[in-house]
């Protein structure tokens, strides 16, 4: 009889082990702006559906509900610039949603949620408590500015259970400056990057149907197409991109496919003004939908960026067999294998740049070989798959 005890016993704890670990889990992902849901967290969310109960809290994040039905989307007012009101009224009532949702993991993304995340889920109770740094603000900064922002880092590293980043270079930038974990760098996910790149959208057989798309844009089957594809903003390099371009502009049929919101306060128009003169070779544009498309219409991504958590966009580029041109900085050094899949050059250096930028117009043979070993690369380390199963993985080590 004991016997038969201990055997029904030993079957219950099984199978509540097992109903443990199939069931879906309870994830509370905390983003400050919603732009952030497409851009990082689509990928990982078309995947989901199966594994998570998956809750989205964030600035405006519910004018996605219709788009992923089967995710619960949460406004909460958090803004990216420092604000003691408005972030305390934020973490209030990111408190009250972890009350009420009992999630198992709460993960956050992006410096503000991050500081509110981990903090929330500390006083509700929540027991895995995630943070992905994606770049530090402080890397590029001096004096009380710079120590201000990695204080605000180190908190953020100290609240939370457990952190990530989104490239090996980053892990070793933070390790370098005190981010340890039992003395050795944060993880990163398989080769780094936030959920990788669907190669069924950025399908190669894109490239075949461009020209439609150029001739669209008024750019001719034979032109050469640099394209830069971010935020147009200092950090982001506009400066250095358009002193590269000129330099480039005197070649025959080159074009700068310029692209994304202009967040320079005025600095842009400046710059535009002061380059006139290859106004006619750039093509201007806000925020694209569908930006795949323009990324298949292009040869050279070219990302002069002093600051990147990792560079989802040259990945992305490289899946349509688009090489990219990068400063040699934490995280593009990690997403540009140099030589091989693009080409790194030092921080600020334009000369370098636009010699690069040249190179690749004028030698076709390089140009192709790049091209292919980009689109191999991201096969084989960065589709949306690969990422998810490691990201997945790493979730249920940490309820294990």
């Amino acid at each position: 009889m004991k016997n038969s005890s201990f055997l029904k016993k030993k079957i219950i704890k099984k199978y509540n082990m097992e109903s443990k670990f199939n069931r879906k889990i309870k994830l509370l992902r905390v983003v400050t702006q919603a732009e952030v849901v497409p851009w990082h967290l689509n990928n990982f969310i078309e995947r989901s559906k199966d594994d998570y109960e998956l809750f989205i809290v964030g600035n405006g994040v519910s004018r996605f509900k219709n788009q992923y039905p089967y995710v619960v989307f949460i406004d909460n007012e958090i803004v990216r610039k420092t604000s003691i009101f408005y972030d305390l009224i934020a973490l209030i009532k990111l408190i009250i949603i972890c009350f009420k949702i009992k999630p198992e993991i709460i993960h956050s993304i992006m410096p503000k949620a991050g500081l509110l995340a981990p903090v929330a889920g500390l006083l509700s109770f929540v027991p895995i408590r995630i943070h992905t740094f994606t770049g530090q603000v402080w890397a590029t900064k001096e004096g009380f500015s710079r120590k201000f922002y990695k204080f605000i880092d180190k908190l953020i590293f100290n609240t939370a259970t457990s952190c990530l980043t989104d490239s090996p270079s980053q892990s070793n930038f933070l390790a370098d400056n005190g981010f340890l974990v039992k003395g050795k760098p944060i993880e990163y996910i398989g080769k780094g990057s936030l959920s990788g790149v669907n190669l069924d959208v950025f399908d190669v057989d894109l490239v075949k149907k461009r020209n439609a798309l150029r001739s669209e844009l008024g750019i001719d089957e034979n032109d050469f197409v640099y394209v830069f594809l971010a935020r147009k903003s200092i950090v982001k390099g506009i400066k250095e991109l358009i002193e590269s371009f000129a330099k480039v502009a005197h070649l025959p049929n080159v074009k700068l496919l310029f692209i994304g919101p202009d967040e320079s306060n005025g600095y842009l128009d400046v710059l535009l003004a002061e380059h006139q003169n290859i106004s006619s070779k750039i093509i201007n544009l806000d925020i694209v939908k569908n930006h795949e498309r323009y990324l298949a219409v292009s040869d050279v991504l070219c990302l002069p960026s002093s600051s990147e958590g990792f560079g989802t966009i040259v990945i992305e580029a490289a899946a349509l067999e688009v090489p990219s041109i990068g400063f040699d900085i934490v995280g593009l050094s990690d997403s540009i294998e140099n030589g091989y899949s693009g080409v790194l050059v030092p921080l600020k250096d334009t000369d370098k740049f636009s010699e690069t930028m040249i190179k690749f117009y004028e030698d076709k043979e390089y140009l192709q070989r790049l091209k292919s070993n980009a689109r191999e690369r991201v096969i084989k380390y960065f589709s949306a798959d690969v990422i998810y199963s490691l990201q997945n993985k790493f979730y249920k080590s940490l309820l294990k």
